[in-house]
C-alpha cells in the first residue's frame, strides 16, 4: 500500500511549575504515512511528545500528569470528488 495523507489533532491537559498550574495544549496538522508500518498508537505518542517538547521549550517546564483530551486522525479526503 502507498502513503497516505493524514489529518491530525490533539489535546492535552496537564500541569506544569512548582504549583502545578492546570493548561490544557493541543496542535493539529497533516502527516504522509504508510499505514502498513505505522499504527494510530504510533502517531499518538509522537504528537504526545512534540507538544510536551513544545511546552517545555515555550515555558520552560515540563508538561506533567497529562492526559489526552481529544486525538483524531482521519485519511485527508476533502479534496476529493
Amino acid at each position: 500500500m502507498s502513503a497516505v495523507e493524514y489529518h491530525w489533532i490533539i489535546a492535552l491537559t496537564g500541569s506544569v511549575g512548582p504549583k502545578q498550574t492546570q493548561i490544557t495544549v493541543g496542535d493539529r496538522g497533516l502527516v504522509t504515512l504508510d499505514p502498513a508500518t505505522t499504527t494510530r498508537t504510533d502517531i499518538c505518542e509522537e504528537l504526545i511528545e512534540s507538544i510536551r517538547n513544545d511546552v517545555l521549550r515555550r515555558t520552560g517546564m515540563l508538561l506533567e500528569n497529562y492526559n489526552i483530551v481529544n486525538f483524531q486522525l482521519a485519511p485527508n479526503r476533502l479534496g476529493e470528488a
